[in-house]
């Protein structure tokens, strides 16, 4: 029976159609474990979240500073000049030699400065006389006032003459205006001067000056008084005072120059020398990183890129100072987890595996 519904259904073609047809809907609709298999496939895979090594910082007190980079020089300086003509007879010193104010330099020979300081001095006291006796007579109206007021002219005259040359006198004899190291020396022993012909030139190094420039957004929070510290090339740390800020900027680098003294007793500190000023300015809360962790964000601001509860957030940061090793950075409000290694690889908002540095 079996073979002639076979037979029966073979030899008419649709009949053996929609038994195919049968078949393939009853497939589709009684295989839900190969569904069920084909939506697992469909699932998506688990990624792995960024890995970055943070280190924990707690913002410490610190005092920012003002480092500026200047130059020592004299606190006073001058060219010993010949007030008085004539040749030089003695030399008490050398260059290079410290000298006392008021020390003796050198001497001028006086030539017949002697001689004509005692012919004015005589004729002063001649003068003197005559202008007292006839102030005696027009005191009684025996003389007239014009007769009184030359002879007060010529007395006057004479004075004058013999003050001109005491002077002329004295600066036969050059002193050192101020004590200070002899730097050069223009004339010798011998030599004839003329008015204004340089002799010496003599600097003062104790107090010992350092210059240098500050920006217009730190000048304002100088004060003359104010401590400094200066750091010489040698190493030597030593301390002083601001002793002058300018209240004009330079017109060409819009900055403004400061001073500052520093004791110098020994004369160890030369002029001339590059030193490094450090000036106090204000207390500040910092934190002090590796150059490695800073970042830039889209907008070219520094900072750093913290984890806040597994997300990734940038802060912009203010610089305090930085060093070689290192720079200190404010603008946090307490303890923060910057990332330190891998924040190179992530953005801001992105989730990431933290894991906290050893210490």
């Amino acid at each position: 029976m079996f073979l002639s519904a076979v037979s029966y259904i073979v030899l008419r073609p649709y009949y053996l159609t929609l038994l195919i047809t049968a078949l393939l809907f009853f497939w589709m609709f009684s295989a839900p474990a190969q569904s069920e298999l084909i939506e697992k496939d469909k699932e998506t895979p688990v990624v792995a979240l960024p890995k970055v090594q943070t280190t924990h910082f707690t913002p410490q007190a610190m005092i920012k500073e003002l480092s500026l980079y200047g130059k020592s020089e004299a606190n006073s300086r001058a060219v010993i000049r010949a007030e008085v003509a004539g040749k030089i007879i003695k030399i008490s010193t050398q260059k290079g030699h410290y000298v006392k104010a008021n020390k003796s330099l050198i001497n001028i020979e006086k030539s017949e400065l002697p001689e004509r300081l005692a012919q004015a001095e005589a004729q002063l006291a001649e003068r003197e006389l005559n202008f007292k006796a006839v102030k005696s007579l027009n005191d009684r109206g025996l003389q007239g006032r014009a007769r009184l007021a030359e002879m007060k002219s010529l007395y006057l005259v004479a004075k004058t003459s013999v003050k001109k040359l005491k002077l002329q006198l004295q600066r036969t004899h050059v002193v050192a205006p101020f004590a200070g190291v002899l730097q050069e020396q223009f004339a010798d022993k011998g030599d004839y001067m003329q008015v204004g012909d340089p002799i010496f030139s003599i600097e003062n190094t104790n107090p010992i000056v350092i210059r240098g420039d500050a920006t217009e957004h730190y000048i304002t929070q100088l004060k003359r008084g104010q401590k400094v510290t200066a750091t010489l090339l040698s190493g030597d740390v030593i301390s002083g005072k601001l002793t002058f800020i300018a209240s004009m900027a330079d017109s060409k680098s819009s900055t403004f120059r400061i001073e500052a003294e520093f004791d110098n007793p020994d004369f160890k500190i030369f002029s001339g020398i590059s030193a490094k000023l450090t000036i106090p300015l204000y207390p500040v809360d910092a934190i002090y990183v590796s150059p490695s962790a800073l970042a830039m964000d889209e907008s070219g601001n520094l900072g750093v890129k913290l984890v806040k509860q597994g997300i990734v957030v940038f802060i912009a940061i203010n610089l305090v100072e930085a060093d070689n090793d290192g720079a200190w950075l404010s603008g946090f409000d307490g303890p923060v987890d910057i990332i330190t290694l891998g924040q190179g690889f992530v953005k801001p908002g992105a989730q990431v595996d933290a894991t906290a540095a050893k210490e």
